[in-house]
């Protein structure tokens, strides 16, 4: 009988190296930035800007939360990845974060995005509108007026125009 352990295999507890991964991060080129959070670094920091104040990242308790751009930047890694690419365990490893962190991190920031969303996703302008427009349907898409960057549309077969620049 084990009475001197809680556990039969010792936790594992990740390095809390995730300032160091921010920094990385913050100072990182602008493509790799991209490929990570999928979006600018200006953008990013726009961001920061209107929801580190949100009661979202306040709480009563003793322990303080972690900071609000590490929870951002985890949460976008973590939305902006499909398949084994938004699996806990690499985001965890890479952030050095448990895997129920990087859950309430991504309910956190859902949840202030959500109380955002009429602040920031706004239709475009007429104007906005018939520009857009004209770039789609010189790109072959008649009637569109934009898209959503990032967004997966399943295809059952390999288009027939530039094959090779499709994966998924």
């Amino acid at each position: 009988m084990i009475t001197s352990q809680k556990y039969i295999n010792p936790f594992r507890r990740y390095p809390s190296h995730y300032m160091y991964m921010m920094n990385d991060l913050q100072t990182s080129s602008s493509e790799k930035f991209w490929q990570l959070c999928r979006t600018t670094h200006e953008s990013f920091e726009k961001l920061v800007s209107k929801i580190h104040n949100d009661k979202t990242f306040q709480n009563s308790s003793q322990k303080k939360q972690c900071n609000p751009a590490v929870q951002l930047a985890v949460s976008l890694l973590r939305l902006g990845s499909n398949g084994n690419g938004a699996a806990l365990g690499k985001i965890g490893m890479l952030f050095g974060i448990s895997h129920g962190a990087i859950v309430l991190y991504t309910q956190r920031v859902i949840q202030i995005l959500m109380k955002l969303k009429r602040k920031v996703i706004v239709w475009p302008t007429i104007e906005q509108q018939r520009e857009m427009s004209q770039v789609m349907q010189a790109e072959g898409f008649p009637g569109c007026i934009g898209f959503i960057d990032g967004s997966l549309i399943p295809l059952s077969q390999c288009p027939p125009n530039d094959g090779e620049a499709y994966f998924d």
